[in-house]
């Protein structure tokens, strides 16, 4: 344990200020996205939309990322990752106002998609900006330390703004405390939005006049699209079709399916995340005795019972403990995700293929959102889990048939 740390605390001291700006920029950004994990399909239900609108709207936030990806790649590309993050922040929050505020459905729908849209900026740029700024030795660690600072702040934000959305309740009701702390958790976005000016160096603030035409872009990403990297992304469209059955629901699925408060609605989603901020320390550990492929699969196959667990009638301790390891084990094994995305590409290729990632997760998820509305709404809260497990499996499938069998992508193409 004193090595995980001293491992964590080195790097930290000696990475590049752009880490340590990108990770501010991050930690206050994962707070506003959140309050809006939480409390916005709660605050939708509350004001009188089905589940099967509620799905909608939430998977249109999600396409909205989808969207964006590539856009905001080209975007970042050819005027600089500084310039790409901060017009992505400006557009999360007057879009996040506006989708929360307004009460017409098609200016929500319109502001959820251009949300998405910004949003995508945050999640394309991640991995290239922690690649580049990361020494070889530390680039695992780099992506295990976003990962868990991350979750912290999700683990925060939604124990506190859950907690602070059910007072609100009691002094005002219940859809005016939820609506408070959603206004609240959008205008922290302002915070990250001037943490962009501290950026520096050629990597985050060169524009580069001589990228972006359409031939270099097609040519960018036909480069992509073959061998392990279209493999590594039929196994994100998978997860990503099963999680957005589930995950976007969960806090609305305890509410109603346990007839609970916010605040232990927010206790639950904030304990579930506490075991996926352990598994994220333990990763770079981990990983280097098993192997960065083997853990991957060890740990999805392991989340499933848990997943299975939850989807049964039960208590709120069992469903509290089910969450806890199947958000651990399912979430932990990400920083290598991320990591072997970028390993299994030449260096010119990271930014098409985080953006190719972040457009085929979004796409897929958004389809599984709007998929797990419809069957929540005309079959049942519980019957969109067995579907996700399907695709849980399928997806650990095609990690051992096209990694599993060969020599670690990470140890093998250092670069």
């Amino acid at each position: 344990m004193r090595g995980l740390v001293l491992n964590y605390r080195d790097y930290f001291k000696s990475s590049h200020k752009n880490i340590r700006v990108y990770l501010a920029i991050m930690l206050f950004a994962t707070v506003s996205v959140a309050a809006y994990d939480v409390l916005l399909s709660i605050y939708l239900k509350h004001i009188g939309f089905t589940e099967e609108i509620v799905g909608r709207i939430l998977s249109l936030r999600t396409m909205g990322i989808a969207l964006g990806a590539v856009p905001m790649a080209m975007v970042a590309e050819r005027y600089s990752k500084k310039k790409a993050l901060k017009a992505g922040l400006i557009i999360m929050l007057f879009c996040g106002m506006a989708m929360i505020n307004l009460k017409s459905l098609f200016m929500m729908e319109a502001a959820a998609i251009v949300f998405g849209i910004g949003h995508a900026t945050l999640m394309v740029l991640q991995a290239p900006i922690l690649y580049e700024n990361s020494s070889d030795s530390h680039k695992v660690t780099a992506f295990s330390m976003a990962f868990v600072i991350q979750n912290v702040a999700m683990v925060l934000s939604s124990f506190f703004l859950g907690h602070l959305s059910g007072a609100l309740a009691q002094q005002f009701n219940q859809t005016t405390g939820n609506l408070i702390v959603l206004n609240f958790a959008t205008l922290l976005i302002v915070l990250p939005i001037v943490m962009t000016s501290y950026f520096s160096g050629e990597s985050m603030t060169a524009q580069k006049n001589d990228v972006g035409t359409r031939h270099q872009n097609i040519a960018g990403y036909r480069s992509v699209l073959k061998g392990r990297a279209l493999a590594y992304l039929l196994q994100v469209a998978l997860v990503g079709v099963g999680a957005g059955m589930i995950v976007p629901f969960f806090s609305m699925y305890l509410k109603y399916s346990l007839e609970i408060s916010d605040g232990v609605v927010g206790t639950i989603m904030s304990i579930s995340q506490i075991g996926t901020i352990i598994g994220g320390l333990l990763v770079p550990a981990i990983s280097k005795r098993f192997g960065q492929v083997k853990t991957v699969i060890i740990c999805q196959l392991m989340s499933i019972p848990f997943l299975i667990s939850i989807s049964l009638p039960q208590g709120i301790t069992l469903i509290t403990i089910s969450f806890f390891f199947r958000s651990s084990l399912m979430n932990m094994a990400s920083p290598i995700i991320r990591s072997l995305s970028m390993e299994i590409i030449d260096k010119s290729e990271r930014t098409y293929m985080s953006s190719l990632v972040s457009l085929t997760n979004n796409m897929f998820r958004a389809i599984g959102i709007y998929l797990g509305g419809i069957i929540m709404y005309t079959v049942g809260y519980n019957a969109p889990y067995y579907l996700t497990i399907l695709c849980y499996l399928l997806g650990t499938f095609v990690i051992y048939k096209v990694f599993g069998e060969m020599e670690d992508p990470v140890t093998s193409q250092s670069q």
